[in-house]
């Protein structure tokens, strides 16, 4: 007899949620196609040895993700920009083997809202919030090991981040953030510290903040991060995604 769907795994996962990441991954990594049908509820509960409950948890998961829809007759596959902001971590899990060009455009994404984010708050800032600001830029030491400059531009980024919200207090832009970084947290790490790089980006947002420019800042940011598109870019543009792979070979 099959066993249930409230069957727990050794990670702590019930089977159903065991089988919607295993389901997941392989549509994200493009096994399956916009527009193709899922295997029967029957065939995948023979494949994963469950009952048909668990095999409709994990469906209803994956529905609830935006990358199925439960039609009459059977489960389509969904285009991957019809899913929700909650695939972008397992996308990030997957690195390469995905869609390596997430990060780029991830990077692109949290650049333009850091901006908007510095333009809102210097519109509101009163002078002892520019002067926190500046405050938080200067947090660097410049003497220390690169390794260290690298965690300590994260940590700067990330107060800078926090203030600029405490001031604008845009309630949808912080949301946005908020749903952003529960992706990215443990997940999207630089490859190479670039200290230098850094130093010029808080150098130019500290001289953007002190004309009290949000346009200014707004450009600077943008203009950081869609640079590191840009390298990020020529990098992904070398690696071979799974689902590159299987169209090539004529996998259906």
């Amino acid at each position: 007899m099959p066993p249930s769907s409230a069957t727990t795994s050794a990670s702590g996962k019930t089977r159903a949620e065991d089988i919607s990441n295993i389901l997941r991954d392989e549509i994200l990594l493009g096994q399956y196609r916009a527009g193709e049908r899922l295997p029967s509820e029957r065939d995948l509960a023979g494949r994963f040895q469950v009952n048909r409950g668990a095999i409709r948890e994990a469906i209803k998961t994956l529905a609830e993700l935006g990358i199925v829809q439960v039609q009459p007759g059977g489960v389509r596959i969904n285009p991957l920009e019809q899913a929700s902001l909650s695939v972008l971590g397992p996308l990030l899990d997957l690195k390469a083997e995905g869609r390596p060009e997430v990060v780029s455009e991830l990077v692109v994404v949290f650049g333009a809202l850091l901006g908007l984010s510095g333009r809102l708050a210097l519109a509101q800032a009163t002078a002892d919030q520019r002067a926190e600001l500046l405050q938080i830029l200067e947090r660097i030491d410049p003497t220390s090991d690169v390794s260290d400059q690298d965690e300590q531009f994260r940590s700067v980024l990330e107060a800078f981040v926090k203030a600029l919200g405490g001031i604008h207090n845009n309630l949808v832009l912080r949301l946005i953030r908020n749903g952003l970084r529960t992706q990215m947290v443990g997940r999207l790490k630089p490859k190479q510290p670039s200290p230098v790089t850094d130093r010029q980006l808080l150098k130019d947002m500290a001289i953007a903040i002190e004309a009290n420019n949000g346009n200014q800042l707004a450009m600077v940011i943008s203009r950081h991060f869609d640079d590191l598109s840009v390298k990020l870019s020529a990098i992904e543009a070398d690696i071979p995604t799974f689902a590159n792979r299987q169209r090539n070979s004529g996998h259906a």
